[in-house]
């Protein structure tokens, strides 16, 4: 009834049902007749019952030990009988099943045998990766028990980089977060270059932070076992190994949600299974859900193809905190609500975002934000001035903007250039105010002046001129005509060739700026056209490569083919989502989102740092074009206005007639 054993013979009744012998007598209590305490009886001797405790200390029962010599109580006999005490006593050498590691076992638990420091720190579960493991930090202030794996030290301001991150005292002395942390120099096992690394406690050796994160993400499969783990250690042979295979099943790690052998970024947790739960933290209403409008945001968030891109967005983007805004305070997101809200690139992300991923309905958005834009900019103008810029800007500048956004020819160049018209004409009657002027009272004088003192200036005031003349605000007054200067950078031909050879042959150019610069040496394009080339506008013919940028398939150099074909195949990606399937064509450089292509401003940049002017190029590229083409076909092939063509073919035919007769002046001279 006592010890629950069913294998001992009972045969004894007490009070609570028969017991065992050893039962029986523990609960038989009597006087020691030594220390006179009451306790169960060990054993009878001469002067009466004694306890264990005086029974282990009766000489009678010790013996001298057989290694140390000692009077001590037999622990253990050896084979031939020879007694041991417990500390001279062979304890046994097993793995613990806990930590791993081989040392004396200390007692036998229900998993199997435990060393002394697992015994005495008996693990519990982590509030953080959810095993069950030591604790290294307990529970305080409302913060859970952390594993000594999970634990990245106290907060702290690092006295490097000046943020207040986990981190640790450096020998003592100053703060250190754990990124700023020094670590000594040492030879790198993966790629050997002699830099700061760390000491992973993996087999392999030390490895830099390049070579430490390309393991740790990228589960190989195991060149022993074959199953897909984290590379920890090397055969002498040089193939790799996962952690059970170098015998440290600790270093066996895998995420504990999805159960994928590596990329572990918090909690237990891998990239993509931490960006699906902060997605949806991000995403969820007021009553913790995600409204079904949101739900193709949150699946492609969840399923981008960099999940730590999402993971860095969430954390430091503004953009992310005025999306949370949205979808906790909004039960459904419209463009008219965006609207509504203080413009700015921010909330315009937001709005490619939602566009990009069908939340909301694609819209002509450069339209959009021109008429936003204007709105804002009216509104702000003093009422005398308000009252002739409004009607100019919706009847002049946004009547024509709608109808070329109607044929599909609206981009932004064409928003920054309306921008710029309604702008200067605001600056013009600024001007006029300050000296004391209006519309009416307008001469030919001043406006000579005007034009004079703003010479970058005259396009924009010209629009605005002619619809004052138009509608008869303004009288007795006529625009010069406006004289715009020739192309005057070219590239000498060595210079131009030279440079298109470079963009054919040179590998260490990146592909984008081979491509780019090869087309504007070839065709004379304008970078903010070739950047927004689809991947649709180019096909292949048997071994011929054909581009089309307007209606006539245009022929590729075969170099200049094999590029655009591995840029096809293998696009370079600077956004974290992917275009959705039936969102229009594909670019041939994606953009942020994907839905639209890179910038051109972006492209000029590329290619000046890389030594490939665009503007001199297009140039001697048009030359060359226009002298071997009629400008019709020119215009054909090429997709321009047949009146720039024309342009282009009169300047090379003045440009050739002044380089004849310069070269005739030389021969008579």
């Amino acid at each position: 009834m006592n010890c629950g054993k069913t294998d001992v013979p009972l045969r004894r009744l007490t009070p609570a049902g028969r017991s065992c012998g050893w039962c029986l007598d523990q609960n038989l209590l009597k006087q020691c007749a030594r220390c006179k305490q009451d306790s169960p009886v060990a054993a009878y001797r001469d002067d009466g019952p004694i306890c264990r405790s005086c029974y282990h200390n009766d000489p009678l029962f010790q013996q001298a030990c057989g290694k140390c010599g000692r009077q001590r109580r037999p622990a253990y006999r050896s084979d031939d009988g020879t007694p041991l005490c417990a500390g001279c006593y062979p304890r046994q050498h097993r793995e613990c099943v806990r930590c791993g590691t081989l040392a004396r076992v200390y007692a036998n638990i229900e998993d199997g045998p435990v060393c002394r420091h697992c015994h005495d720190n008996p693990g519990r579960l982590c509030g953080k990766c959810g095993r069950v493991r030591q604790i290294h930090v307990r529970a305080a202030n409302g913060e859970p028990d952390i594993c000594s794996a999970c634990y990245k030290g106290s907060l702290g301001e690092c006295t490097v980089c000046g943020r207040v991150r986990p981190g640790h005292r450096h020998r003592g002395g100053a703060f250190h977060c754990n990124s700023c942390l020094p670590r000594p120099v040492r030879t790198c096992a993966d790629c050997g270059r002699s830099r700061q690394s760390r000491l992973a406690g993996w087999p392999v050796g030390p490895l830099c932070s390049g070579c430490h994160s390309r393991r740790a993400r990228n589960p190989i499969p195991c060149s022993r076992c074959s199953k897909t783990r984290v590379a920890v250690g090397r055969t002498p042979a040089g193939d790799d190994l996962c952690g059970p295979c170098c015998g440290l099943d600790a270093l066996n790690v895998a995420c504990r949600q999805c159960g994928f052998p590596g990329d572990i970024y918090a909690d237990g947790k891998c990239t993509r299974c931490v960006a699906g739960d902060r997605v949806r933290d991000l995403l969820s209403s007021s009553n913790g859900s995600i409204t079904p409008q949101l739900q193709p945001l949150a699946n492609a968030l969840a399923g981008a193809a960099r999940p730590r891109s999402v993971i860095y967005w969430l954390r430091h983007s503004p953009s992310a905190k005025l999306l949370a805004t949205l979808a906790a305070g909004h039960s459904e997101i419209t463009h008219e609500l965006l609207d509504g809200l203080p413009q700015g690139r921010n909330l315009w992300h937001v709005r490619e975002t939602l566009v990009a991923t069908g939340v909301l309905p694609r819209r002509q958005e450069t339209l959009a934000r021109l008429e936003l834009w204007l709105r804002d900019f009216t509104d702000a103008l003093p009422a005398h001035q308000a009252r002739i810029i409004r009607p100019f800007a919706e009847w002049q500048v946004l009547r024509d903007a709608r109808r070329r956004a109607a044929r599909g020819r609206y981009k932004a160049g064409s928003a920054r250039t309306d921008r710029t018209d309604i702008r200067t004409a605001v600056l013009f009657m600024t001007w006029l105010d300050d000296n004391q002027l209006d519309l009416s009272t307008l001469t030919q004088e001043a406006l000579d002046l005007w034009l004079t003192t703003h010479p970058t200036r005259r396009q924009g005031v010209g629009t605005f001129v002619r619809w004052t003349l138009a509608r008869r605000l303004a009288s007795g007054i006529k625009l010069p005509p406006d004289h715009r200067a020739d192309a005057s950078h070219f590239l000498t031909e060595d210079e131009h060739y030279g440079q298109l050879r470079r963009c054919l042959n040179d590998d260490q150019l990146p592909l984008d700026v081979r491509i780019i610069g090869a087309m504007v040496r070839l065709y004379g394009m304008q970078v903010t056209r070739i950047v927004t080339l689809t991947t649709d506008r180019f096909h292949k013919e048997d071994t011929d490569w054909y581009v089309t940028f307007d209606r006539e398939p245009v022929l590729l150099p075969p170099k200049l083919g094999r590029l655009i074909e591995e840029q096809i195949r293998h696009p370079a990606r600077i956004s974290m989502l992917e275009q959705l399937p039936g969102d229009g064509s594909r670019y041939l450089w994606p953009g942020r989102p994907a839905s639209r292509p890179i910038g051109g401003g972006w492209a000029h940049t590329r290619l000046k740092r890389h030594g490939l002017p665009s503007l001199s190029a297009r140039n001697t590229a048009m030359i060359e074009f226009v002298a071997e083409l009629p400008p019709i076909v020119v215009s054909d092939l090429l997709g321009i206005d047949p009146g720039t063509a024309h342009k282009w073919a009169r300047f090379a035919q003045d440009s050739w007639a002044d380089y004849l007769a310069a070269c005739q002046e030389d021969a008579d001279g």
